[in-house]
């Protein structure tokens, strides 16, 4: 079968208005400030108080309208959350409802949890290369504060933030800004280790709270992504010096350490947004794409290297090339 060339341009992103410090954290889980940054590589995490995901979604979106003003309407909307706000109507479909009120594109929710920028740019790319669309949205949208609990689950207190992305796909490389070639794209998943990141209920509320087996998750996401992104690199005969910056999943900064040991990196080749919005899980990518952008928009000439690994166990890994660079 015939494809044609797929293109990302620079994600628009929008965070929780209010950042959590870990003293704050501390009062809440008992755990001191020091230990939870030696921990999580966290100082603070993005909270949004008063916005649902539609919002934050929205709030991103019209942060890339902002930087690419003539876009056209998408052919199709994908959306992507682990934190919805209802089932019916889907995510994709409230957000397309504010952002094209008079009638939108196919509105589309994708799954992938953490790593769900990565699925949400694979099936983009898939629709855009067949020839089934020209243009895509991809919103990846997170309100995760309001599914931990600091008391019963604090090790997800810990980690998670409000976040959003909203990232362009097209076959048309025009227009200002950055733009990158999706070179190769892969994902998996290894669903007999879905419990590692699983809903629980708070024993004392009911409601249902995200809860994790830290240790084993960090060991799985080390190996799985240092192996994944190995792989990808052998096979296009590009070794990890050659490739421009590792713009991975934020998890926490631990997990970032351990891939750069496995993979033979300085620390600042991996780019690092963890710090201060914490994990923002399925936007966290998107946001720190665009973040490095916005800071170094003439990247090294090597492509860049994408990898995000999430709960069900699922993950994905990729390769951009920089086709124009800079506004």
């Amino acid at each position: 079968m015939t494809t044609r060339p797929v293109y990302l341009r620079i994600p628009g992103r929008a965070v929780g208005s209010r950042l959590v410090d870990n003293r704050e954290l501390s009062g809440l889980t008992g755990t001191p400030s020091e230990t939870i940054f030696r921990l999580t590589g966290i100082r603070t995490r993005a909270y949004a108080p008063f916005e649902d995901e539609v919002e934050l979604a929205v709030r991103a979106a019209h942060d890339l309208f902002r930087r690419l003003p003539d876009l056209p309407r998408p052919d199709f909307l994908l959306a992507a959350t682990t934190t919805p706000s209802s089932f019916i109507p889907s995510t994709a479909a409230r957000i397309s409802s504010r952002l094209y009120p008079d009638g939108g594109p196919p509105a589309l929710d994708v799954g992938g949890s953490c790593s769900a920028f990565m699925t949400g740019i694979f099936t983009a790319k898939s629709l855009v290369a067949s020839g089934s669309a020209g243009t895509i949205l991809l919103v990846n949208t997170e309100r995760k504060t309001g599914h931990v609990c600091p008391v019963h689950s604090p090790e997800t207190a810990l980690l998670f933030g409000d976040g959003a992305s909203a990232t362009w796909i097209s076959a048309d490389p025009s227009g200002p800004g950055p733009v990158f070639s999706l070179r190769d794209l892969r994902i998996g998943a290894a669903g007999r280790n879905a419990s590692l990141i699983t809903y629980t209920s708070d024993p004392k509320t009911g409601r249902k709270i995200l809860s994790m087996d830290g240790p084993s998750l960090f060991r799985h996401a080390v190996r799985i992504l240092a192996r994944e992104i190995g792989t990808l690199l052998r096979d296009h005969g590009i070794t990890p010096n050659e490739a421009g910056a590792f713009l991975l999943h934020q998890a926490n900064g631990r997990i970032l350490d351990g891939i750069a040991t496995r993979l033979n990196l300085p620390p600042d080749r991996i780019p690092r947004t963890v710090s201060v919005y914490g994990n923002t899980s399925s936007a966290s990518l998107g946001i720190t794409l665009g973040d490095f952008l916005d800071k170094s928009p003439d990247p090294s000439p090597g492509p860049l290297v994408l990898g995000a690994i999430g709960g069900g166990i699922t993950w994905g890994v990729g390769l951009l090339d920089p086709v124009r660079r800079g506004f």
